[in-house]
């Protein structure tokens, strides 16, 4: 049998054992110590820089604004052990010469570091690096602006228009009064070829511009937009005429002219090739409400009923103006009666007011000197209120008044603005 070695035979015992880890274990021990109380340099990074304004400045309105944290940092020195567990929050870097603020404008603080918590071994070194920073002092303000979207340029084919939808309409900024007081107008700036078969979906970003129209970065600004869903569809287009229901109109009177006197509109396919001849009517104009003067009448552009689903391609105005000029006719004033038109086998009408009505006539000279009381027949129709009358017992009801003049002064109108006639009407017993 062989036997084992010397050093076989040492480490076998548990008591050799025991006094070679006490003794590695010491040496160990020896080696960090000494270490730990080794000088040494270290950079601390990422310090929070401490900035508190004057309460006089604050009473006024006053904070600051930035686009980036400000931060900072400092050698210290010190045992290997201690600079080695110092983190930021163990320096309080404090921005100085704040008592200078008290207007909107950029201010350059310098820094200063110095020891904060319960360590206190260790040496600040170096000067703060950056040794300064530039702050931006401003009152807050918050303003909504429409975003624009007539610099997004869509190219669509011939005959059609180029509808365009946004996921946002308006965008909200917050920040820094004068500098949101620069921004007039935020724009979507783009080049779309759309098609006309299927709606085209993008993400555009919003362009800010100052009041000379050149673009310009946010800064002391945040917005709750950067981007918008913008949506192009295409639907037919067609230019109309405009033309206005005229009532009551003499004969040969003069050209009632519009402007504009065309609109390009866009809608559904049906409704647009519904379109007759091409012209649209916008509203009336009844001559027994003019007189003989020069007008100029704004009406809304509003498109009629059968065109609900269509929309005006607006020219920078939602108005057309009626021009027409009746200043070259005379006028005339007759008293005439009014007539009751009813059915006399069923009811028995009684004026309850005047029974005759002051007319103010206005024509061609010629025929104004003519016009008499007896040229001119005011009727009220009761038998068009039927649904009104009662079989049983009188009512009274008040009733229009329908003007016309003799076939000799066709070409005059006349203007009455008068209240309708109060007629008892009673059923025959």
């Amino acid at each position: 049998m062989k036997k084992e070695g010397f050093l076989a035979r040492l480490f076998s015992h548990n008591f050799v054992l025991i006094i070679i880890s006490f003794l590695l274990s010491f040496i160990a021990w020896f080696i960090i110590n000494l270490n730990a109380e080794t000088e040494t340099n270290v950079t601390i990074s990422n310090i929070p820089v401490s900035i508190s304004l004057p309460d006089t400045a604050v009473e006024k309105g006053f904070q600051i604004f930035n686009d980036t944290e400000y931060t900072a940092s400092v050698e210290v020195t010190g045992n290997r052990l201690t600079v080695g567990s110092l983190t930021p929050s163990d320096i309080v870097i404090t921005a100085n010469q704040v008592s200078t603020i008290d207007h909107t404008d950029e201010y350059i603080l310098p820094l200063s570091a110095k020891k904060a918590g319960i360590k206190s071994d260790y040496n600040i070194v170096s000067s703060v690096n950056p040794s300064s920073i530039t702050v931006f002092v401003d009152k807050f303000k918050e303003k909504d602006v429409p975003i624009d979207k007539s610099q997004m340029k869509v190219t669509i084919d011939e005959g059609y228009y180029s509808e365009v939808s946004m996921s946002n309409d308006i965008v909200h900024l917050e920040g820094a009064a004068s500098k949101i007081d620069e921004i007039e107008k935020v724009a979507i700036v783009d080049t779309i070829n759309s098609e006309v078969s299927t709606p085209l979906t993008l993400q555009e970003s919003l362009v800010f511009f100052d009041k000379n129209g050149d673009e310009i970065e946010l800064h002391y600004v945040t917005t709750d937009l950067k981007s918008v869903e913008v949506t192009v569809s295409a639907q037919p287009r067609k230019d109309v005429s405009l033309a206005l229901n005229v009532l009551n109109a003499p004969n040969n009177a003069p050209k009632i002219k519009l402007t504009p006197a065309k609109l390009s509109i866009y809608g559904p396919k049906e409704q647009i090739d519904a379109i007759e001849n091409n012209r649209i009517t916008i509203g009336t104009l009844d001559y027994k409400t003019l007189t003989n003067k020069s007008y100029q009448i704004p009406y809304d552009i509003s498109l009629p009923e059968e065109l609900k689903d269509c929309h005006v391609i607006s020219e920078d105005t939602d108005t057309v103006i009626a021009s027409v000029d009746l200043s070259s006719y005379s006028s005339t004033t007759v008293t005439a009666e009014i007539n009751v038109k009813v059915d006399t086998n069923k009811y028995t009408a009684e004026i309850v007011s005047n029974a005759n009505v002051k007319l103010d006539i206005y024509g061609p000279e010629n025929l104004i000197s003519k016009i008499s009381e007896n040229d001119v027949t005011v009727i009220a129709d009761v038998t068009k209120l039927t649904d009104q009358l009662d079989d049983k017992n009188t009512v009274s009801v008040n009733v229009p008044l329908t003007v016309s003049l003799g076939k000799a002064y066709t070409q005059c109108w006349v203007y009455y603005d008068t209240n309708p006639a109060n007629i008892n009407v009673t059923p025959n017993s």
